[in-house]
């Protein structure tokens, strides 16, 4: 983050010069009265032609919805500048008030809308607070207030156990405070200067820090005895920043005494022993600490969610809905200041999510609405929770904190996704910038209807890791175990499966990619998964830019192994086996066999998807040559090839005879035996001679022998021999042993020695 470098002389001097007085408010020790008036439903006149009526001792509406009830003029216990309604009954959630205070039961305020106010509830808890409602006035009070009690149309797409019952009142209960009697906002800014004046100088490492804003201290604004104690304090450091509103109305001329009353009911009404909030800002900028304790005190104001949190509270109503309006200019300014103090103090990624609240089972941003921690509540209304975006900016912007991603929102024209039913939006605005795509999972093909596809826009070719966020909002269903999501990228395409249930709330990555520069890169998520009825989530995608890419593997060269060059092959079904370098880009690789090296005539073209690398095939004939190659399809190029390859096939046996008739040397007492043979293709190489007596059995004479002739001693003189010959061609087919005799030497010629001694010398 950045620094800021501040001259520590240069601050001494301002010190110097700045003279304050203190404001001469000294305020009261004793508590602000505040008091309870509790009126059953029993005791209320029901309003038939409003379409009410008294069941059972408890207020409910006849018609099935818009029927409301308007109490009689109501006399406060004490005068007041605040009151908060609550009220119980069933499904007492989707009861809603007005409420309008007067100084004298005639005279009257504008009837203000009443909603539960769900942070200053507790988890579970059956009486429904309501939002305060204020005397507008500074230093005034009201004595009378009137009750509007509204039966509103459930609301059950996302809040199913409001189905459940017709709603209906059994009591209400107003907290009457009087806070009026107190500093204003100038007297307190003015007695904190007073007080800073003696505050230690900081530190000359602490000015590297972005500075803690000015903020109205307990000590000026909360002077009762129970605003100081310690009994009780946890601590943990925080790692979240939560954005609440007050829901109180915004007409208040004093926002000190709202401050007063809000420490008086969350402390005795709420009995929380303090005021939830660790912050609090009021329209005009004026910022107050909270909660007793300094940094990293643990507040009351999310329940599970208060542990490692702080919390900044907006006063006033900041909801979609009359009375609510927009965070002024000078309200959201001083927010932002404080906030980026509490980030840049804790180092908080104000764009990121974790789960590190220790409290809380599932991922949360870095920077949320009350509304994120559990989707239940509108706090803090929708005009101030859709800047939290521009929030994340301005902190960012404030303490130096560059975000290294790239976002591909839901929301942006990154982002297209199939038409037709079953897309939902969640409640409350719910997703990473206000806004998220779901559908329900399938675990059917058929069924399978819903995808998304995100394009994000790459601004140079790299290397990137992809992540995925999937918020946690209240839709009623937990989510989907196995989101599959398809990336198709530089080197090709991949998947990677999620289990959104495990990692709902936070960023998850799916992996490093070499991405090309553009939106030719594609991730894309469909409701095809591996459970039905769950959540299939469609928010942002971010990109983190990694180091310069690694060189790109070596293209997939093919190489054949076997056949080899010029082998002989005596099987016509014939083994190819080859290699493939980096089979992992290969799309599609395709052997080829031809009779001629330009592949001009092709006898096999076969093909696959992926990299095999062996194959057999059967050919009708032999062939004297044959060539083969092997090609691959890949994503980085043209089709490469391997070195064609010849080999030759024959798997047809040579022929063979020993010639007829024998020549017998008298003189030498040995046969003259000639053999000779024949093969189409290989070409005959050698020969086996076998010899029998005359109806023996065969013994081999030569073995592999190349010559054509040699004389033949018999082993017994006398004795008829017989002969045959075996060829073995060049390619190794061996031809078959002849079960006949080719020659014997019954009949041989006989030759004298006049013949027989030029042969000799031959």
């Amino acid at each position: 983050m950045r620094t800021f470098t501040r001259s520590l002389a240069a601050l001494l001097i301002m010190l110097a010069a700045t003279v304050l007085s203190a404001a001469a408010y000294q305020p009261a020790a004793d508590r602000a009265p505040m008091e309870d008036l509790i009126i059953p439903a029993a005791d209320l006149t029901a309003d038939i032609e409003k379409g009410t009526t008294i069941i059972g001792g408890a207020l409910a509406p006849e018609l099935a919805s818009g029927a409301s009830f308007t109490t009689e003029v109501i006399e406060a216990p004490i005068p007041f500048n605040a009151v908060v309604p609550h009220w119980t009954g069933d499904n007492a959630e989707t009861i809603s008030l007005q409420v309008r205070t007067g100084p004298d039961g005639a005279t009257w305020g504008d009837w203000l809308a009443v909603h539960a106010n769900h942070d200053w509830m507790e988890p579970g808890e059956t009486e429904i607070v309501g939002e305060m409602v204020l005397v507008p006035q500074a230093g005034v009070t009201h004595r009378f207030v009137q009750v509007q009690v509204l039966f509103n149309s459930p609301e059950t797409e996302f809040f199913p156990e409001n189905s459940v019952s017709t709603p209906s009142l059994s009591r209400l209960r107003l907290t009457f405070i009087d806070t009026h009697d107190g500093p204003t906002a100038d007297e307190l800014l003015d007695l904190q200067s007073e007080i800073d004046k003696d505050a230690p100088l900081l530190l000359p490492e602490a000015l590297t820090n972005y500075p803690k804003p000015f903020v109205v201290s307990r000590a000026a604004w909360c002077q009762h005895a129970d605003c100081n104690y310690s009994d009780g304090l946890e601590f943990h450091p925080v790692s979240h920043l939560i954005v609440h509103h007050t829901v109180s109305n915004n007409a208040s001329a004093d926002w000190p005494a709202v401050v007063r009353a809000i420490w008086n009911f969350h402390t005795y009404s709420r009995g929380w022993g303090d005021i939830g909030y660790n912050y609090l800002v009021d329209p005009n900028g004026v910022l107050y600490e909270g909660h007793n304790g300094g940094e990293d005190v643990v507040g009351v104001h999310a329940s599970g969610a208060n542990t490692g949190s702080m919390a900044l509270a907006l006063l006033g109503t900041f909801t979609a809905y009359s009375p609510g309006i927009r965070p002024p200019d000078a309200m959201l300014n001083s927010a932002v200041e404080l906030l980026a103090w509490a980030a840049d103090r804790r180092d908080i990624n104000v764009f990121d999510a974790s789960d590190a609240l220790p409290d809380i089972a599932w991922g949360l941003p870095h920077l949320m609405g009350h509304r994120d921690v559990y989707g239940t509540t509108e706090c803090p209304g929708d005009q101030a929770h859709l800047l939290i975006p521009w929030l994340r900016e301005q902190i960012a912007g404030r303490i130096g904190l560059v975000d290294p991603f790239l976002y591909a929102d839901d929301q942006t024209t990154a982002f297209t996704k199939s038409a037709g039913a079953n897309w939902f939006v969640p409640p409350y605005l719910c997703g990473f910038n206000n806004h998220a795509w779901y559908t329900w999972s399938v675990d059917s093909p058929a069924s399978s209807a819903n995808w998304g596809e995100w394009r994000p826009n790459i601004p140079a070719t790299g290397r990137y890791r992809i992540d995925v966020y999937a918020p946690y909002c209240r839709t009623g269903r937990g989510e989907t175990g196995s989101a599959t999501y398809t990336i198709s990228h530089a080197g090709g395409a991949g998947t990677r499966t999620i289990n959104l249930q495990a990692n709902i709330g936070l960023w998850t990555t799916l992996g490093e990619y070499n991405l090309s520069q553009g939106n030719g890169n594609v991730i894309r998520l469909t409701d095809l998964t591996g459970d039905s009825g769950l959540g299939v989530w469609f928010d942002a995608v971010r990109l983190l830019p990694l180091s310069t890419p690694p060189p790109p593997p070596p293209p997939p060269a093919p190489n054949n192994v076997d056949p080899g060059v010029g082998n002989w092959r005596t099987n016509r079904n014939v083994a190819f086996a080859w290699q493939i370098a980096n089979p992992e880009m290969v799309t599609v690789t395709t052997l080829q066999v031809a009779v001629d090296p330009g592949f001009g005539n092709v006898l096999v073209n076969q093909s696959w998807f992926g990299a095999p690398t062996s194959h057999s095939h059967t050919f009708g004939q032999d062939y004297p040559d044959l060539y083969w190659r092997v090609l691959v399809a890949w994503s980085g190029g043209p089709l490469i090839s391997s070195l064609p390859t010849r080999f030759r096939l024959d798997a047809t046996p040579p022929q063979s005879a020993v010639g007829t008739p024998l020549y017998y040397l008298p003189r030498l007492g040995r046969y003259v035996v000639g053999w000779s043979g024949d093969d189409a293709l290989a070409g005959v190489d050698r020969f086996h001679v076998d010899f029998r007596p005359a109806g023996g059995t065969w013994t081999r004479w030569l073995s592999d022998t190349r010559l054509r002739s040699a004389n033949f001693a018999p082993p017994v003189a006398g004795q008829v021999y017989e002969f045959r010959s075996q060829a073995i061609d060049a390619a190794g087919n061996v031809e078959p042993p002849a079960a006949a005799a080719d020659a014997t030497t019954a009949g041989a010629i006989h030759l004298p020695d006049t013949l027989f001694l030029p042969n000799l010398r031959r």
